[in-house]
């Protein structure tokens, strides 16, 4: 927690649904005003609203002149204007935020929404595990090949989970459901990739873990314990109440090699019910929501999506045994750090990794997570407890292909 003159503030550096993002600075954006000088709706206004309802009505038919004044905006400079502040909806915090990727739409897409390889792959700094609860349903499967070719706009719906990466203020990690829609459709010539999420219940309880080392090194520990990582608050209870979002992905000029992404997020989280989210928490958690995306997308060593799905289902078939032994560096490295470490050197945190136990602790899930994300790492050239022995004996296996396209095996 932080103190802001007598309020304590829950700092949560994740934002909720999948949404990769940038920095925001400076004051509001004025509000327009009608002729009478009221205050005028803001032009994105009626799309947000409309957007929302869509995602509870489940209505089977998309109005895109609902989205019109949302779409105008963001294709707007307004809309890439990093000022602008949304406001309070719902009784929930808002911000407002942008991010260029040097990637085409649909290989964002392909990469960030694709129900066959975990989301987390590209969002390592803030998802620690992720799937679906519900798989989506919709006319096709593969929005992304659409893209350039959409004619009538296709909807896709399901019911996601997320566990967050551990918070960089408080250390605590979250996990909660969420109803996520996607949409692709063509308005004024352009391709437009929508997603809206919202959080279906309260999360569960925080939970205490730690960030090792450099936040961009991805290395995170989880203590499975309730409560926050700060002294004088390890006791208190905090959740994520309720948290939506509207997203739109596009590309902003002629050129088929860049995609923006603009966000409105909305988020209330806290304890003992109240909201101590401010919108600089949200916009503190954009710039490493952003670094970790851009990294692995805009990386020349990303391996093909298909790959990924090969690698992935490959990690998933290896034995109990077998998966955890290839995880053992990591458990090595923790015993060595929880000697020095600021914060893995405290009591609770220590007993934990020195018992030897930290790897049979983790879920399946949470094993099968964590080897993928050093993959990843190890893949796009980025630093690892692991190295390419761990990956051994899995047929099949390329850490990432060359410059040709073409995948470079390791047997």
């Amino acid at each position: 927690m932080r103190l802001f003159g007598k309020r304590l503030v829950l700092i949560l550096a994740f934002f909720f649904g999948l949404t990769p993002l940038f920095f925001i600075f400076g004051d509001a954006l004025s509000t327009a005003y009608g002729a009478d000088g009221s205050e005028a709706r803001p032009v994105w206004d009626e799309g947000i609203s409309y957007l929302l309802a869509m995602l509870k009505s489940r209505d089977a038919s998309f109005d895109v002149q609902k989205v019109s004044g949302l779409l105008d905006f963001a294709i707007s400079e307004k809309g890439g204007d990093a000022s602008l502040n949304p406001g309070q909806r719902e009784n929930a915090t808002g911000a407002y935020f942008f991010v260029d990727v040097k990637e085409p739409l649909s290989k964002v897409i392909k990469y960030s929404y694709n129900p066959r390889i975990p989301a987390y792959l590209t969002l390592p700094s803030v998802v620690r595990l992720c799937g679906w609860q519900v798989k989506p349903t919709g006319p096709v499967s593969n929005l992304w090949k659409k893209v350039g070719n959409v004619n009538d706009p296709l909807m896709l719906r399901g019911v996601e989970y997320e566990e967050i990466t551990p918070d960089l203020t408080t250390g605590a990690y979250y996990r909660y459901d969420m109803d996520r829609l996607m949409i692709l459709l063509k308005y004024r010539g352009k391709d437009f990739f929508i997603s809206v999420t919202r959080q279906k219940n309260p999360s569960n309880v925080g939970k205490k873990g730690a960030i090792i080392g450099p936040d961009t090194d991805w290395n995170y520990f989880y203590s499975g314990q309730q409560g926050l990582n700060t002294t004088g608050l390890g006791w208190v209870s905090s959740y994520m109440y309720d948290a939506f979002s509207v997203s739109i992905l596009f590309e902003p000029g002629a050129s088929k090699n860049r995609a923006r992404l603009v966000t409105f997020k909305w988020l209330r989280a806290g304890w003992n019910g109240l909201n101590m989210v401010r919108r600089e928490n949200i916009l503190e958690g954009c710039k490493r929501f952003a670094l970790g995306f851009k990294k692995v997308l805009e990386s020349p060593r990303l391996p093909q999506v298909e790959r990924l799905i090969d690698m992935y289902a490959r990690v998933k078939g290896l034995s109990d045994q077998d998966l955890t032994a290839r995880l053992q560096p990591i458990s090595t490295e923790l015993q060595r750090l929880c000697r020095t470490d600021p914060i893995l050197s405290r009591k609770d945190f220590k007993d934990i990794i020195e018992s030897g136990k930290y790897l049979d602790s983790m879920s399946r899930e949470e094993r099968e997570g964590l080897l993928m994300t050093e993959y990843m790492k190890l893949a796009i050239g980025k630093p690892s407890y692991l190295n390419k022995a761990a990956f051994d004996y899995v047929p099949t296996f390329s850490l990432h292909a060359d410059h040709t396209g073409k995948q470079t095996h390791h047997q």
